[in-house]
C-alpha cells in the first residue's frame, strides 16, 4: 500500500518512462543521455504489456546515465524534506550505481550536485534516499546511472515530500532517565556529532609535568626564527627576508549543463558569475536537423551586455566551442535558429 501511494504522488515528471519523447522517439519524454562515450549504448524499451525500462550498457570508466531536462526538473514547492526512490537492477553483482541531485536556486543558478552511490545486485532493488532542501532551492534536477563499466536497467524514479508526521516516526525517542558516566577507559574519535541532554561529569585523572623556559622579549627577524617541518622532516622554505615560500598543487573544476530550445527569436542562457574562474569555455551541441547560431555576451554588472567575438554556426549534430577573449564579471550565451532545434550548452571552468 505504501509503495502504491508513493507512485501515485510521484513528483518526477515521466518518472515511470511511460511517455515516449516526441523530439527523440527512442527515449522517454523529459530525459536525456549523459556521460559515457561512443561505445556506451542507451536502449529505451517501451513495449506494450511490459514495464518500460532504460537499458544502459557502459564500457568506459566514466559514469553513464540519464538526466532530467531543465523543464522537467522536480518542483519542490516549498517542501523541505523529500524521499527519492530508485527502482533498478544490474546485469552483474556488486555493480556501482549513483544518484545525482542538482539544486536549482530561485535566481536560476545550479549549485554543486549532491551525489549518492549504491551497490546493486542482479535482483530488482528499491533504493531510498532522504534529502532536505534549503529555502533558496526551488527545483531539483535528478540524474541516475552506472559508475564505471557495467550494465544497468532503470525502471522508475520516484520523488515525494515527507510530511512532518512521517519524519517524527523515523526519530527514536530518548529515554527520560539518563545515567551519568562513572569512568571512561578509552577516548576515541567521535565519528558522528551527538547532542547531550545534560552535562556529563567526567572524572579523568590528569598529571602534567612540564618545564617552562620562556624568554619574554621583542622578537627580531634576524636573530629569532621558527622552523616548521612536514611529515618528511624537511623545513619550510623561506626567502631571504623570512617570508614563507609555498607551492600550491592541483586545481578546481566547475561544470554547469543547460538544455535549451532555439527559435527564430533571440534568447539567452542563465547568467554566470565567472569572477573567480580564470579559465572557462562554453560548448554547444545541436541535437536538431537545422543549424543554430550562438555568440557570447559579457557584462560588468549583469544588466548591461555586449556581444563578444563572432557569431558561430552550430550545424546539425555538431559541437562548437565558444571561448571569450576578454574578461568581464558576468557572461552568458545568446542563441537563435531559423527553425526550432534543441541545444545542449556546457560551461566548464578551472580555478
Amino acid at each position: 500500500m505504501e509503495r502504491a501511494l508513493k507512485e501515485k504522488f510521484n513528483g518526477v515528471q515521466n518518472g515511470d518512462f511511460l511517455i515516449e519523447s516526441k523530439a527523440h522517439p527512442s527515449f522517454p519524454e523529459g530525459w536525456l543521455q549523459i556521460g559515457g562515450n561512443h561505445e556506451t549504448s542507451w536502449r529505451f524499451r517501451h513495449e506494450p504489456l511490459e514495464t518500460p525500462v532504460v537499458d544502459i550498457n557502459n564500457s568506459t570508466a566514466i559514469r553513464a546515465g540519464i538526466i532530467q531536462t531543465l523543464e522537467a526538473s522536480l518542483n519542490v514547492e516549498n517542501k523541505s524534506d523529500w524521499q527519492i526512490l530508485l527502482i533498478l537492477r544490474s546485469g552483474m553483482p556488486e555493480l556501482q550505481s549513483y544518484l545525482r541531485i542538482y539544486p536549482i536556486r530561485s535566481n536560476g543558478d545550479t549549485a554543486m550536485p549532491w551525489e549518492f552511490c549504491f551497490k546493486l545486485g542482479v535482483e530488482l532493488e528499491h533504493l531510498k534516499q532522504n534529502i532536505s532542501v534549503g529555502s533558496d532551492v526551488v527545483r531539483l534536477r535528478l540524474e541516475a546511472g552506472v559508475l564505471g563499466s557495467g550494465h544497468i536497467y532503470l525502471y522508475k524514479l520516484i520523488a515525494y515530500p515527507l510530511s512532518p508526521n512521517r519524519i517524527k516516526k523515523r526519530v527514536k525517542k530518548v529515554r527520560k532517565e539518563i545515567q551519568p558516566i562513572s569512568h571512561i577507559q578509552t577516548i576515541g574519535e567521535i565519528i558522528k556529532p551527538i547532542q547531550l541532554a545534560m552535562p556529563i561529569p567526567l572524572k579523568i585523572p590528569v598529571t602534567v609535568q612540564a618545564k617552562i623556559d620562556a624568554d619574554v622579549r621583542n622578537l627580531n627577524p634576524t636573530r629569532d626564527r621558527v622552523q616548521i617541518c612536514g611529515s618528511s622532516q624537511a623545513p619550510l622554505a623561506t626567502s631571504s627576508c623570512g617570508r614563507a615560500q609555498v607551492e600550491i598543487f592541483g586545481h578546481g573544476f566547475h561544470e554547469s549543463l543547460e538544455d535549451v530550445t532555439a527559435k527564430q527569436t533571440m534568447s539567452v542562457t542563465t547568467t554566470r558569475d565567472v569572477s573567480a574562474l580564470p579559465r572557462f569555455s562554453f560548448a554547444v551541441y545541436n541535437f536538431g536537423a537545422l543549424p543554430a547560431y550562438v555568440q557570447a555576451e559579457l557584462s560588468p554588472d549583469g544588466v548591461h551586455w555586449a556581444l563578444e567575438g563572432e557569431q558561430r554556426e552550430v550545424g546539425s549534430e555538431k559541437l562548437v566551442i565558444v571561448s571569450p577573449g576578454v574578461f568581464l564579471r558576468y557572461t552568458r550565451i545568446c542563441y537563435w535558429a531559423e527553425a526550432v532545434t534543441t541545444l545542449r550548452i556546457w560551461v566548464q571552468a578551472q580555478n
